[in-house]
C-alpha cells in the first residue's frame, strides 16, 4: 500500500465528488397500493417532490462542472427544499461551499449529510477536510476516529489521523497511529520516516535510529536506507557511528556515489582529509553522478587552504572529472587553476584552450588567464589570435587590447599594436597604471615606425607618471642606445633601472648594451657577462660574444655566438658572425 499524506483529499475535491448518480437518487418507486386513493395520491405528490429536486441536482451538477459555483449552489439549495433527507445534495452543498471559501457553511452542509449517512467515507474525508483547512485538527481527528470505527476496511486512514494529532502536536497520540498502521499493513518508509521526526523532535535519537535499522533490517540490499541513517547519525553528531554503520554493512554496493560521498565526509569531519579524497574517487568515476555537484566538492577543499600534497590528490580527481566529463567546461577551468597553482603551466594552458573550445561565452577570467600564459612563453602567434578571439566576446575590456597590442608588437605589425594600444588606452582612462603600459607600447610601435619624436614622447609621459616603469626604462634606454641618440638620457635611466631591479638578467643586458653603444666597453663587461652568466637567451648572449670581440677576445667571442644560436633569438647576423668569426655590425 502506498501511504502518504493527505491522499484522501483528491477523493472528493474532483468534478462530480461523491458518486451519487442523480437518477440513481430519485429512481426508487413508491411500491405502495396502488388500489388506496389517499396513498396513490400522496405518492403522486411525493413523485412530483422527487422530480423537482433531480431537476435541481442535475442542473446544478452542470454549473458545478463549469465552475459556476454560485449558480451550482442556487440549484443544490432548491433541490434541497425538495428533498430534505437527501444526505447527497447536503454533501454537494458543502462540497459547492468549500471551491467558493465558505468553510463555515460547508461544515454545516457536511455535518448534515454525516447524520444522515454513517457509512459513506467520502462524507467523512469531505467534513474532515472542511475542519484541517479551519485548523479545527481535533475535530478533524475525530472525524477520522468515527471514519475508521464506521468502516472496520478503512485502517490506511490511520495515517490521516496520526497526520491530526501531529497538527496539534500531540506526538504520543501520533504515534500509537503510526504503529497501528504499521501493524496492520506491515512496514512503511513513509510512516518510518514520520515516526523518525517525531523521535528526533523529542531529542529520543536512539528510538529514531531504532525506526532506521527496521528499514536496513527489512532490505538490506538498499543502500538508500543505509544512507539515510548514516546521515541523520551525522546530523546529530555521531559521525563515529555513522562510520561504524556504514563500514560494517559490506553487503551494500560500496561503489555506490551517494555512499561514497558520506563517507568522504564523515573522513572529513573527523580531519582525515587524504582518505576522505581517496574515498571520493568512486563517485567520480561514476558518470552519473553531477559534474557541478564534484567541482562543488573540490573547490571546497581548495578553499580550505589543503597542503600541497592534498593538492595533488585534488589534482588527481579533477583530472578524472575532466576524463569522465569531458564536455564540462568548469571541470577544465577548475582543474587548470590548480595545475597553475603547482606551476604546470603548459598543462592548465591547454585545459583553459579546451574550456574556451566548449563554452563559446568562457569567463573572461579563462581568457585572461590564456593570455597572460601565453605572453610569459612569448608565444606571439597564439597572443594574437586569442587576444582577438577574446575581443570579440570582450571588446571594452582594456587588458585584452593590451595583450593584443603586445602580440601585434611581437610580430612587428606596428600599426595594429598602435591601434590597439590607443583603444586600450581610452577605455583604461580610470587606471593610471594600465594608461602607462599602454604608453609603453605606443613608444614601442612609434620605434618601430621610425616615429622617434612621437616614441621618446608617449615613453616620457610614461616616466613622468611612474619614474621607475620597468619597460618604459628599459625600452627607451635600449631603443636610443640602438640609435646612438641621447646617450646620456640612455645611461641615466638603464642606471636607474638596474638599481631598482639588480637581479633581472634582461635588465642587465640592457643597461650593459648602452654602455657597449657608449664605448665604455669595461664597464660594459660586468653587466653583459652577468647576464649572458643568468640567462638563456641568445640574444642576451650575442650581445656578450660581440662585447667579447670588442675586448680583443675573439675565441671566447665564437664560442657565446655559438651558444646564442643554440639558445636561439639572437640578430640576422648571427649565422655571418660564426662563419667568418668576426664582429658584424
Amino acid at each position: 500500500m502506498n501511504i502518504h499524506s493527505k491522499h484522501w483529499f483528491w477523493l472528493f475535491i474532483c468534478t462530480w465528488g461523491i458518486v451519487w448518480n442523480a437518477q440513481e437518487i430519485f429512481a426508487q418507486k413508491n411500491k405502495k397500493s396502488k388500489n388506496n386513493t389517499e396513498e396513490i395520491q400522496n405518492n403522486a405528490s411525493g413523485a412530483n417532490s422527487s422530480s423537482e429536486a433531480e431537476y435541481y441536482l442535475i442542473e446544478g451538477m452542470k454549473y458545478f462542472v463549469l465552475e459556476k459555483y454560485e449558480d451550482a449552489l442556487e440549484n443544490f439549495l432548491k433541490a434541497s427544499a425538495f428533498s430534505s433527507e437527501n444526505p447527497s445534495i447536503d454533501y454537494k452543498i458543502a462540497e459547492t461551499y468549500v471551491k467558493m471559501d465558505n468553510l463555515a457553511k460547508a461544515e454545516v452542509y457536511a455535518s448534515k449529510a454525516l447524520e444522515k449517512e454513517k457509512e459513506n467515507k467520502y462524507i467523512y474525508l469531505l467534513l474532515a477536510y472542511i475542519y484541517e483547512q479551519q485548523q479545527k485538527y481535533r475535530e478533524a481527528a475525530t472525524v477520522f476516529e468515527q471514519l475508521i470505527n464506521a468502516n472496520d476496511g478503512e485502517k490506511e486512514y490511520y495515517f490521516d489521523l496520526a497526520e491530526m494529532y501531529l497538527l496539534q502536536k500531540d506526538y504520543t497520540k501520533a504515534l500509537e497511529n503510526y504503529d497501528k498502521l504499521e501493524t496492520a499493513f506491515g512496514l512503511n518508509e513513509n510512516v518510518i520516516r514520520k515516526k523518525q521526526e517525531i523521535y528526533l523532535s523529542l531529542n529520543q535519537i536512539d528510538k529514531a535510529v531504532e525506526e532506521g535499522e527496521k528499514l536496513i533490517h527489512a532490505s538490506p540490499q538498499n543502500v538508500k536506507y543505509l544512507i539515510s541513517l548514516a546521515e541523520l547519525l551525522m546530523n546529530h553528531g555521531q559521525a563515529s557511528r555513522a562510520l561504524s554503520l556504514l563500514e560494517s554493512n559490506t553487503e551494500t554496493d560500496q561503489a555506490d556515489p551517494q555512499l561514497a560521498l558520506l563517507l568522504s565526509r564523515i573522513y572529513r569531519s573527523q580531519g582525515d582529509t587524504p582518505k576522505a579524497l581517496n574515498t571520493l574517487k568512486p563517485a567520480f568515476a561514476n558518470p552519473d553522478l553531477d559534474p557541478q555537484l564534484k567541482i562543488d566538492l573540490i573547490v571546497d577543499f581548495l578553499q580550505e587552504g589543503e597542503s600541497n600534497s592534498v593538492n595533488g590528490d585534488l589534482l588527481d580527481l579533477l583530472a578524472l572529472i575532466t576524463q569522465v566529463h569531458p564536455r564540462e567546461a568548469k571541470a577544465h577551468i577548475v582543474y587548470a587553476d590548480l595545475l597553475l597553482i603547482r606551476d604546470e603551466k603548459d598543462k592548465a594552458l591547454t585545459h583553459y584552450l579546451i574550456a574556451t573550445q566548449l563554452d563559446g561565452n568562457a569567463q573572461s577570467k579563462v581568457w585572461q588567464q590564456i593570455l597572460a600564459l601565453e605572453a610569459q612563453k612569448y608565444a606571439i602567434d597564439s597572443l594574437v589570435k586569442h587576444s582577438e578571439k577574446a575581443l570579440e566576446l570582450y571588446p571594452n575590456q582594456a587588458l585584452f587590447w593590451l595583450y593584443n597590442g603586445s602580440g601585434h608588437l611581437g610580430k612587428k605589425n606596428y600599426e595594429a599594436a598602435l591601434t590597439a594600444a590607443e583603444e586600450g588606452k581610452r577605455l583604461a582612462y580610470n587606471n593610471p597604471q594600465l594608461q602607462d603600459d599602454f604608453s609603453v607600447i605606443l613608444g614601442d610601435a612609434f620605434n618601430g615606425l621610425k616615429q622617434y619624436a612621437e616614441s621618446d614622447a608617449a615613453y616620457e609621459t610614461v616616466l613622468k607618471n611612474s619614474p621607475n616603469h620597468p619597460q618604459a626604462l628599459n625600452n627607451y634606454s635600449y631603443f636610443l642606445a640602438m640609435r646612438q641618440e641621447k646617450l646620456s638620457r640612455a645611461k641615466e635611466l638603464a642606471e636607474r633601472l638596474n638599481e631598482n631591479y639588480p637581479d633581472n638578467p634582461s635588465f642587465m643586458d640592457t643597461y650593459g648594451w648602452v654602455l657597449y653603444k657608449a664605448k665604455d666597453y669595461k664597464k660594459a663587461e660586468k653587466y653583459l657577462e652577468k647576464a649572458a652568466q643568468l640567462s638563456k637567451r641568445g640574444g642576451i648572449v650575442e650581445h656578450y660574444g660581440d662585447l667579447l670581440f670588442k675586448l680583443g677576445d675573439p675565441e671566447n667571442a665564437l664560442r657565446q655566438w655559438i651558444r646564442a644560436k643554440e639558445l636561439g633569438g639572437t640578430s640576422p647576423q648571427i649565422d655571418k658572425k660564426i662563419t667568418e668569426k668576426k664582429l658584424i655590425e
